[in-house]
């Protein structure tokens, strides 16, 4: 008994997290649309092709409530990422913050428009704003990962450098810096991995590329699943 109870913690550790759960509903909702795609090619009855729109359209619906109210949250991170000193970084993250505050203020206004509550007579140009303010969220997060990534790689030259001093301590703490730089680096790949394939998906909404919703499905599928893993190993302390 005493076993089943430790097996299921991490997954209660998980889903007892607004992010966790939305990761969930994410990788489903995508997941469908991906589905729904598939089975109208191959010929699928139009009641389960609408059977998978619907649930697609249910979970974007239902994870844009959940996130009513998030631009508070991102206009308050703006102002923390103030005081980060390197000027760059600091550009990058306000405009980050900024751009996905804007991208879930006109998110929100899409649910009241989804949701019935209030008709907007221009709720297509909100959704492309949303889209617009989207992806810019996402290159900012992107340009981050590339700017990091080389500072890594000029503090891996330095550590390098440390290993052909004739001094063991010197190259013990080259040692230990390029196996943190190792990990550090690794973080990085997959933040620039998964930001890389994000972007596609509001890109493809404001035709900057051709994408179906078979591609666009499948993109949001692969990135649910990292970012469930990621905050898997976030919540469970096995970063």
């Amino acid at each position: 008994m005493s076993n089943a109870v430790i097996s299921v913690q991490p997954w209660l550790r998980f889903t007892a997290t607004t992010v966790g759960r939305d990761k969930i509903y994410r990788g489903v909702q995508y997941f469908s649309r991906f589905l729904a795609w598939y089975l109208l090619r191959q010929g699928a009855t139009k009641e389960t092709v609408a059977r998978f729109n619907n649930l697609k359209k249910t979970l974007a619906l239902s994870r844009k409530l959940m996130r009513f109210g998030k631009p508070v949250e991102h206009l308050e991170a703006a102002a923390i990422a103030t005081g980060v000193k390197d000027e760059f970084l600091r550009f990058c993250a306000i405009g980050k913050q900024l751009a996905y505050a804007g991208y879930l203020s006109y998110d929100a206004l899409i649910f009241l428009d989804g949701a019935g509550a209030y008709k907007f007579t221009k709720i297509k140009r909100y959704t492309e704003l949303a889209n617009k303010f989207w992806l810019a969220g996402i290159v900012f997060s992107f340009i981050t990962g590339l700017y990091k990534t080389r500072q890594v790689q000029i503090r891996r030259q330095a550590a390098l450098r440390g290993l052909k001093h004739s001094g063991e301590s010197e190259k013990a703490y080259s040692r230990t810096e390029l196996s943190s730089l190792a990990r550090e680096q690794y973080a990085l790949n997959k933040v620039l991995l998964l930001d890389g394939l994000d972007m596609l998906i509001p890109a493809s909404g404001l035709d900057y590329v051709n994408l179906d919703d078979g591609a666009v499905g499948l993109i949001g599928t692969v990135t649910s699943l990292m970012g469930a893993q990621s905050h898997w190993a976030k919540v469970n302390n096995k970063v």
